[in-house]
């Protein structure tokens, strides 16, 4: 492995556990109250169309980008759970 495809696995290792502890806490807590929508809805439609975009291009190539792979489906299963928790907890609160 030469340094750049390390730097490249680390970076993209990091980039996939980063989103790990807010799923968690969201598990848990049930609390999407900071999450706002667009946010929510440009990261989520944001990879899922980067990683269809690199995986066209490894498919073309031959040539798979594997730390970008992992990222990008780790990305995107964590934003749609995040969007499925704010859609299903998020919850308007009514003055009285």
């Amino acid at each position: 492995m030469n340094p750049f495809e390390f730097i490249g696995w680390f970076g993209n290792i990091i980039l996939s556990i980063g989103v790990i502890p807010q799923v968690i806490q969201t598990w848990r807590t049930h609390d999407v109250s900071s999450f706002n929508w667009p946010f929510l809805l440009m990261w989520a439609f944001g990879v899922l169309f980067t990683f269809i975009y690199i995986a066209q291009g490894d498919m073309a190539r031959g040539s798979f980008q594997w730390p970008l792979w992992l990222n990008y489906l780790v990305n995107i299963l964590a934003t749609f759970y995040l969007v499925y928790a704010k859609y299903k907890y998020g919850k308007t609160v009514t003055p009285d």
